[in-house]
């Protein structure tokens, strides 16, 4: 059986459609929210009869082709487009002013820091107590079901972890929903078109899904899987390969010993060469870095790989200075891990992250709906 996103499947849900029926739609999504055969949802929603008045764009925008703040703006017809990453991260009231329910259609990448779940999460917040309903046209989990710590503590949260959850959850956009609602005790109505043919055992390659790229530093699913582990670095004073033909397998710095850092490497599942690049845009654009790269078996643990990267990084460089080392805080999400790091204590660092996934997996487990 084929693999389905709920866009796909939503024309068979008859119970859903009537449902929607003559209500004002909202609709949030970007070019991943199409068909497997490349409809966008829009058009999707619009063959079916349904009525959507508004659309609503998370970060890197409505094409998801942008960095940093985007502006709202409106279509050639004319149809308002509300940027929730821009002057507001919240639906403002007078962008839900009208609306009967909002539908969702993103593809969210499966790590904490990924802004898409924030978004929902925000938006579930907005429309709860309003009468406005969030339908959720759900999506596979690319990293499929498997899920990692830290779950990050509460003075670390911010965009990038709203909520207590681990780095990979192994959830869908719909079971995060369901997830989220019972976390702040939201008065908030949710819909889904299910995916079919997917089980959590799945990774992207096995959905037979063609990738469609969710921001611009994630061209392929080849990026996405090393992305949870070495994004821990981002705010770093690191390059993670933005800008370059490996985004998230490539660590660079000007200064950057890398022969140290290879020499000191152990995972033998994934190998570190010596390269040297000049990023064209993000950290480091246009000057020559020199770094490694990772290369190998895609990681089924990237956080794992991404704290031997720290742990490495600390025993190869002992002049990093703490207080950018100290910059990951905010997307390991936990001071312990980062305490153990620190101290050269790799293996208190990853039992911490494995007791933490595991406390997820029986946390999740009433949510799932896979």
């Amino acid at each position: 059986m084929p693999v389905l996103p709920g866009l796909d499947a939503l024309p068979k849900n008859a119970d859903l459609l009537a449902q929607l029926h003559d209500k004002r739609l909202g609709l949030l999504t970007n070019p991943t929210g199409v068909t497997r055969d490349g409809a966008p949802a829009l058009n999707v929603l619009r063959d079916l009869n349904l009525n959507v008045v508004a659309l609503f764009s998370p970060e890197h925008g409505p094409r998801a082709d942008r960095e940093g703040a985007i502006e709202s703006g409106q279509t050639a017809e004319g149809l308002p487009v509300h940027s929730l990453y821009g002057a507001t991260r919240r639906p403002a009231p007078a962008m839900l002013d009208g609306l009967d329910a909002i539908t969702i259609d993103l593809q969210d990448v499966g790590a904490r820091f990924y802004t898409y779940a924030s978004t929902m999460f925000h938006l579930l917040e907005a429309c709860a107590g309003r009468n406005i309903a969030v339908v959720i046209l759900d999506r596979p989990n690319p990293l499929g079901g498997g899920c990692e710590g830290p779950i990050i503590e509460p003075d670390l949260q911010s965009f990038v972890g709203l909520a207590p959850l681990p780095i990979t959850h192994g959830m869908t956009m719909a079971e995060l929903a369901f997830w989220f609602i019972d976390y702040a005790k939201l008065d908030a109505e949710i819909l889904v078109s299910p995916v079919e043919g997917w089980s959590r055992d799945m990774r992207w390659p096995q959905t037979g899904l063609p990738w469609r790229r969710p921001s611009p530093n994630l061209p392929d699913f080849t990026a996405a899987a090393w992305y949870a582990g070495l994004c821990l670095l981002e705010f770093c004073d690191f390059s993670v390969g933005r800008g370059t033909n490996a985004p998230f397998q490539i660590l660079a710095v000007p200064d950057f010993r890398a022969q140290e850092f290879v020499a000191r490497w152990r995972n033998n599942a994934i190998a570190a060469s010596v390269v040297e690049v000049v990023p064209t845009h993000a950290k480091f654009a246009g000057e020559q870095c020199a770094g490694v790269r990772f290369e190998g078996n895609l990681p089924d643990a990237p956080v794992h790989f991404g704290l031997e990267v720290m742990a490495t990084l600390r025993a190869s460089h002992p002049d990093w200075p703490r207080e950018d080392f100290a910059k990951a805080a905010q997307l390991v999400g936990s001071r312990a891990v980062m305490e153990a790091l620190w101290q050269h204590d790799l293996a208190t660092a990853l039992a911490l992250t494995r007791r933490d996934g595991n406390a997820w997996k029986a946390e999740r487990a009433p949510f799932l709906i896979y």
